[in-house]
């Protein structure tokens, strides 16, 4: 066990030279290799998308170099929390375990594991950089990247000289000083712990482009029908998507990403979902029907249905959790 400056708590990742040289000693060579490999991917994918720019009107190969440029960000993101957790017990970053004295940010407990926080925890340890964290494809102005992040005493800290993370670094775009992350994640609440982990499993969606809110989801005849909150969402606009529409890429457990034209979690073009268990709806005569997951709504009943989405409040329950949509 290798604890933080302060002995604070057994996090590996906390001291930052502990934990250099005792990722050097798990394995350097494979954490260079995935570094060295994420960036060249990122590199091929800003050529496409300067490419798609040289393209002029060609508004096909523009959405297309933008879609490899954000699979290929989120599979970044996806890379440093497999690394973050190699070094922790296959956790994903829970800043509840971290900034346990709280000389991070002032609130307590689970309260700390929102959406900035855990990102924030990321780029502090060098596992992504902030421009990882926008879309090629952002729509919304109030999402830009965080480029004075400050990795030693960060003044927006409570304790400056005894953080784990930058502050600064925040979700929350419908704020005064807006936000700094474009992507959609895996709820982190108790029911969902169990897939807040590197399970190395295909099924489970942990990170996407973000989608709309929810209204309802209406199910017959085993056909899934989700209602827009607002049928203008910003985030119908990604990638040519059509209003009351979304398609965006989906990264799962496994580190692959996918491009989906629609709301469920699924790695086929129709059907029930094929890999993370569908929602199995009760009818009549006892029997049941499967039914879509959707993405980015909560199924109540169900309460282990994939969520994804951008939270600025946490906590232990889903309840407790806030998610913020444009």
């Amino acid at each position: 066990m290798i604890c933080n400056r302060d002995m604070e708590i057994p996090y590996v990742a906390n001291r930052k030279s502990d934990w250099r040289m005792g990722m050097k000693r798990r394995g350097f060579t494979l954490i260079e290799m995935l570094v060295v490999l994420g960036l060249v991917l990122v590199l091929v994918a800003g050529v496409l998308v300067y490419l798609g720019a040289r393209g002029g009107n060609n508004t096909s190969v523009n959405a297309t170099a933008r879609t490899l440029k954000d699979a290929t960000q989120l599979r970044g993101i996806g890379q440093g929390m497999v690394l973050w957790a190699d070094a922790n017990d296959d956790r994903y970053p829970m800043p509840s375990m971290v900034d346990v004295n709280n000389t991070t940010v002032a609130a307590t407990g689970r309260a700390k594991d929102t959406t900035g926080n855990i990102m924030s925890i990321l780029a502090g340890h060098g596992f992504i950089t902030t421009e990882l964290l926008i879309s090629s494809d952002e729509q919304n102005e109030n999402i830009k990247a965080y480029e004075m992040y400050e990795v030693e005493e960060p003044r927006a800290a409570a304790d400056p000289s005894r953080a784990h993370w930058d502050p600064g670094l925040s979700a929350d775009f419908t704020s005064g000083q807006g936000g700094h992350v474009s992507f959609a994640h895996l709820i982190p609440d108790d029911n969902r712990l169990n897939m807040w982990t590197n399970t190395y499993k295909a099924s489970e969606a942990v990170l996407a482009n973000r989608g709309p809110e929810i209204a309802r989801v209406q199910r017959a005849n085993g056909n899934t029908v989700p209602t827009f909150a607002n049928a203008q969402s910003l985030t119908t606009q990604f990638f040519q998507s059509a209003v009351y529409a979304w398609s965006g890429n989906v990264a799962y457990n496994d580190n692959h990403v996918d491009f989906n034209g629609d709301l469920y979690t699924h790695n086929t073009g129709s059907g029930a979902t094929s890999g993370h268990n569908p929602i199995a709806v009760d009818n009549p005569d006892g029997s049941t029907t499967d039914y879509h997951d959707v993405l980015f709504h909560d199924e109540e009943g169900y309460p282990s249905n994939l969520f994804l989405g951008i939270f600025t409040q946490a906590g232990s329950t889903k309840d407790q959790y806030k998610a913020i949509w444009d």
